[in-house]
């Protein structure tokens, strides 16, 4: 016996996609078109956009003193109470001002559906899509509700001041421990019957461009608690006021917004959610099973793509797979450098023949031909260093075989074998967990447990102790899930990247996205 071969008898598939680049729900822009956008551009945002930005920032900062009365004098441990019934005329001044901020900005009017429970009834309140700059408006709605935000945002002028007003649940991205804490803080004003305010969440992984409705985390579905589905749409469909990852900057995004007329808003809440002992058991199928209804209701497609810190990625099996492969960010660097991709056979058949394996700083430098330090840097970081602080040569010259687009799918997955396997006592050439998990690190930034996963899941322990040349190429161009990492993300933009179509539709494998299931390979 020898490694499972994951798939049948089929050939490669490089003619099963389209020649087109898959829908990236991170990436948008907006250009006017036609007369009446180019007239709202060009005429109406010269005169609406500095009135309406103008008596905003007033209204803005007319909060800020306000904000900062209410929590004045108050010690920490006082802060660690709800205070929503002390000084509550400055809550109702704080709501009128709101509102009228907004109104300033173009929402005249909002259209509400449906009841809000009370905190009693409904202790968290999960709205999505959040795709706008304008969104939290719906907190005005909601009566000001509690909200989870980055702790770097109480360095924010006017809005730290407005956190700290309504008591906000803080996470930190560099405290490792923080979103546990945040949890636990959640589930005790959620079970705290009614004392506290609701606590309001944009889920992390909604902000898409309002065509889809990423990926829900299980941050806000704590201990089982109920939860109402709030759901926000903007009926005359402003492309204009959309925010991603990628795409139109803060500045155009204001322009484009402010230079309408009036911007209509809906705001629909649901019936209230309580979830099955399963999924009181399970976060994860319980916000999977919550973002499942809003994104019905909604009439958008729920997917699984999220961001990962500010990288956003698609699941793809084990894997979650960068949708902008930072490889090619490397090449571009290079190029610019005046890196010749003429020069890279000869590093990797330095490589092959073992004369070059690990590197410093200067010596890839060298190697390279490159002298600016900044750029060498940056290429540098982006490997695993060992103890010594060097890098694998052979990740270095794989990233940059990926770069030429003239190269096939197999032929690079050839070449990920040969320099990554070794020979074992009768002389086979393996593939092993760790020369497997390498390839992919390098390629596609993968952690070792993603990597080790998805080895387990290709390879049978018998008498061979790795994959053999054709497991691998059958694993990078045949395998009905993870074929798509060589033929679609690991094929040079500029060659004509195919779409894998299962993944664009949801983001998973085959179809098997469903949390609450293990998914088992063909």
């Amino acid at each position: 016996m020898s490694e499972a071969d994951p798939v049948g008898e089929k050939g490669p598939a490089e003619d099963d996609g389209e020649e087109s680049v898959p829908f990236n729900p991170f990436l948008h822009e907006f250009e006017p078109k036609g007369l009446w956008q180019n007239a709202r551009f060009y005429i109406l945002g010269p005169i609406l956009f500095p009135l309406r930005f103008l008596l905003a920032a007033v209204f803005l900062f007319l909060m800020w003193p306000i904000a900062a009365l209410r929590v004045a004098g108050l010690t920490d441990k006082e802060l660690s109470c709800s205070i929503r019934h002390r000084r509550t005329i400055l809550h109702h001044l704080i709501y009128l001002l709101s509102r009228t901020m907004f109104f300033m900005c173009g929402f005249h009017w909002i259209t509400i559906r449906g009841r809000r429970a009370p905190a009693s009834e409904a202790p968290i309140l999960v709205v999505a899509p959040h795709s706008t700059f304008f969104d939290p408006i719906v907190t005005v709605v909601c009566d000001l509700p509690s909200v989870v935000s980055r702790v770097e945002n109480l360095n924010i002028p006017v809005i730290g001041a407005l956190l700290r007003f309504n008591q906000s649940i803080l996470v930190s991205r560099q405290d490792p421990s923080s979103r546990k804490k945040v949890v636990e803080e959640v589930k005790r004003r959620a079970t705290s019957n009614g004392e506290w305010p609701q606590v309001l969440f944009f889920p992390e992984g909604t902000n898409g461009n309002g065509k889809v409705l990423l990926k829900f985390k299980p941050g806000a579905f704590v201990a089982g608690v109920p939860v109402q589905p709030v759901l926000m749409r903007y009926p005359n469909k402003l492309p204009a006021t959309i925010w991603t990852w990628k795409g139109n900057g803060v500045f155009k995004v204001l322009w484009l917004t402010m230079s309408q007329f009036y911007i209509n808003l809906e705001i629909e809440f649901l019936p209230v959610y309580h979830p099955t002992a399963e999924e009181r058991a399970d976060p994860t199928l319980y916000a999977f099973k919550v973002q499942k209804i809003m994104a019905d209701a909604l009439a958008k497609p729920a997917t699984e793509f999220e961001l990962i810190g500010d990288t956003p990625v698609s699941p793809l099996g084990h894997l979650k797979v960068a949708l902008d492969p930072k490889i090619w960010e490397l090449g571009n660097i290079l190029k610019k450098a005046g890196f010749s991709l003429d020069s890279v056979q000869g590093l990797i058949d330095l490589c092959l023949e073992g004369v070059c394996s690990r590197v410093g700083l200067d010596e890839l430098a060298e190697k390279l031909g490159v002298t600016q330090h900044d750029v060498i840097s940056r290429v540098f970081n982006y490997f695993n260093k060992d103890a010594a602080g060097m890098i694998d040569f052979r990740e270095v010259s794989l990233v940059l075989a990926a770069q030429d687009a003239t190269r096939s799918a197999e032929e690079l997955a050839k070449l990920a074998f040969d320099l990554f396997s070794t020979c074992d006592a009768d002389g086979r050439s393996l593939l092993s967990a760790d020369g497997f998990a390498s390839v992919l690190r390098s390629l596609l930034g993968s952690p070792p447990a993603e990597s080790g996963k998805v080895f387990t899941e290709l390879y049978t322990y018998t008498e061979l102790q790795g994959l053999t040349q054709d497991g691998f190429v059958r694993f990078a161009i045949r395998h009905p899930c993870y074929r798509h990492l060589f033929l679609f993300y690991l094929r040079p933009p500029s060659s004509g990247r195919r779409k894998p179509p299962q993944i664009q539709q949801n983001g998973g494998c085959s179809g098997k996205n469903n949390p609450g299931k293990q998914s088992k390979m063909d």
